[in-house]
């Protein structure tokens, strides 16, 4: 069988025999290569046979060991088929035994099937590693600081190579220098789990600190901004001086927190990016100065998408009237939260005016910045009585049923009562889309111009968890939460 194989591939063939040119050598089996005219000419005795059979045997042990292990990957570790193979190729093993043990240690200290699959693919070695000796103790240093539970296994799963550092030479005292930066362990475990890198670029991070140091910003500002975006430090240290000298061309003044959100703002995109925003903002009228005003005042006007800063600008300046060039001054309120600040607190306002409680809209700044507590008794509580609707409205979102579906809804009043429209608005893209009258209104509810959710499909599944429900006590609470972080 071998023979007639080999024979018809062209390379080798097997036969009996001895070799017409050398005749003394024994009857055993060799090596031969066959050539056009057909002569037979020897290539070695039988070890090389020996050696042809034992790479056949490797060749099929091999694949055999690929198979098990792309088996288990799917099985054991819900890879994906594609993950599988690609994984396999990295790692060898042919009993389940310490790879079964790995996964019953994870799965101890908190890590969830989904969090295993994403793991396995980024450090396939992981399965090979001592469970006991060198897994488990750094897991249980992490734990000893403060980080357990779902939390350990979601800083793991950001970056799965933490475990394959050293624990005293490298994790250690790279949570050490850390700790030394935000002056304790809790600060540290904020700043890991916002970016779990951070702990294995504590070197890159150090000399990027000492850079600012040098530039005077005050110790007390890093150890704070740090702890908010810690990634906006890990990056290369001529990057980062770069980005340094372009904020402070900016006129940013080194001793205030906007130097180094500036810094975080612009560490956060490319240049392609910046260009992009402020293409949105100049469809708004804005020139390059006043977007360095804005973001001179508050860099996080351009550390936002360009839909959220459509969707601001677009229901500020066409639904509630503000002029465009105004919100440059205050650009704050660029950052708030649609669903949870900007609607529900126009929407007081439009009712308060449209009842002739108040004379004129209130300041930007008043939407963007008072606290909860403070504008619950100034334009809610202190009106409640007028309006019994208004404490709803700065609840936020009411649902009901209006032509066969539901509709999720923030409360505005209707200010053409002639007309008695409501107004269709998408708190997704901050475009006005229809108007509807009254009447498709329950009657408690015909006063009210509601402000929908509807129109895009994804925001009625985004928003429908988190608009409706809410209890006045809940906005007490928040408001109470908010005092005390400005005390």
């Amino acid at each position: 069988m071998f023979r007639s194989l080999l024979c018809k591939s062209g390379a080798a063939a097997i036969i009996r025999g001895e070799s017409s040119s050398s005749s003394s050598l024994p009857a055993k089996y060799f090596l031969f290569t066959a050539s056009q005219n057909q002569n037979v000419v020897v290539i070695s005795k039988s070890r090389i046979v020996t050696s042809l059979f034992y790479s056949f045997s490797t060749s099929s042990d091999s694949d055999s060991d690929t198979s098990f292990v792309v088996s288990y990957l799917i099985n054991s570790c819900g890879l994906t088929q594609d993950r599988a193979i690609s994984a396999s190729k990295k790692i060898k093993f042919k009993t389940t035994s310490n790879p079964d043990s790995v996964l019953t240690l994870l799965r101890a200290h908190g890590f969830t099937e989904l969090q295993i699959s994403k793991i396995i693919p980024s450090f396939p070695a992981i399965l090979l590693y001592n469970p006991h000796k060198t897994l488990k103790p750094k897991l249980e240093f992490f734990e000893s600081k403060g980080l357990y539970g779902l939390d350990l296994a979601n800083f793991i799963s950001g970056d799965p190579l933490i475990l394959s550092r050293s624990l005293s030479e490298a994790l250690i005292p790279s949570f050490d220098i850390l700790k030394s930066i935000v002056q304790s362990d809790q600060n540290v475990i904020k700043m890991i789990k916002r970016n779990a890198r951070i702990i294995t670029t504590v070197k890159r991070v150090m000399v990027n600190l000492e850079l600012l140091r040098n530039e005077g910003v005050p110790e007390s500002k890093i150890s704070r901004y740090i702890i908010d975006k810690p990634r906006a430090y890990t990056g290369d240290a001529d990057s980062f001086k770069e980005i340094v000298e372009k904020v402070k061309d900016m006129g940013f003044n080194r001793l205030q927190g906007t130097f180094l959100r500036a810094i975080q703002g612009l560490t956060s995109m490319s240049e392609v990016n910046w260009r992009k925003k402020e293409d949105v903002y100049k469809t708004w009228g804005w020139s390059e100065d006043h977007i360095q005003t804005a973001f001179r005042k508050n860099p996080q006007c351009m550390t936002v998408s360009e839909k959220k800063i459509m969707a601001v600008m677009n229901f500020l300046v066409n639904e509630m009237g503000y002029e465009s060039l105004s919100i440059a001054e205050r650009p704050t309120v660029i950052c708030c939260s649609m669903k949870e600040r900007i609607i529900p607190r126009c929407s007081v306002i439009r009712i308060l005016v449209s009842r002739g409680l108040i004379k004129e809209k209130i300041a930007i700044s008043t939407i963007s910045k008072m606290l909860d507590k403070s504008f619950l008794e100034k334009y809610v509580i202190k009106y409640e009585q007028e309006v019994p609707e208004l404490m709803k409205v700065f609840q936020g979102f009411m649902n009901f049923n209006c032509e066969n579906r539901t509709v999720y809804t923030s409360g505005s009043v209707c200010l053409d009562r002639e007309k008695g429209c409501i107004d269709w608005f998408c708190v997704m893209c901050g475009n006005m889309k229809a108007c509807l009258r009254d009447e498709a209104l329950p009657a408690p509810r015909q006063s009210l111009a509601v402000t929908l959710a509807c129109i895009c499909t994804s925001a009625v599944f985004a928003n429908c968890f988190w608009l409706t429900g809410r209890l006045h006590g809940q906005a007490v609470a928040r408001a109470s939460k908010e005092e005390k972080a400005h005390v």
